[in-house]
């Protein structure tokens, strides 16, 4: 009976501890301008490819100051950056980045 007790308490620490865990996991994407500097309020989506290609979009974020947003980590899940508009409403800059899992920090360089 004391076996079946702690085996079923571990099963239930794991139970709660592991899905805290998870949802705790946080990525932070820091977007640089081609010359460098940060890129101060640029859109950032994290986004992920669907079923036949279908392009499902899953989080946006504005940049902070220092060129930096943060994302709950998604499996799957690709980072694309935008800034700055032309004349056309188009943005001027675009660059992406796939994190591998586990990664912490991404770092996407704009281009034209």
């Amino acid at each position: 009976m004391k076996r079946f007790l702690r085996a079923s308490t571990v099963c239930v620490f794991l139970a709660t501890a592991l899905p805290a865990a998870a949802s705790a996991a946080t990525i932070t994407v820091t977007v640089n301008l081609p010359g460098g500097g940060p890129a101060k309020h640029a859109f950032v989506r994290m986004w992920k490819q669907g079923a036949n290609y279908s392009i499902v979009s899953l989080e946006t974020e504005t940049t902070n100051a220092a060129g930096k947003a943060t994302f709950k980590v998604r499996p799957g899940g690709c980072l694309k950056a935008e800034y700055g508009t032309d004349s056309g409403g188009r943005p001027i800059y675009i660059g992406n980045a796939c994190p591998k899992p586990g990664d912490k920090t991404a770092t996407i360089d704009l281009g034209k």
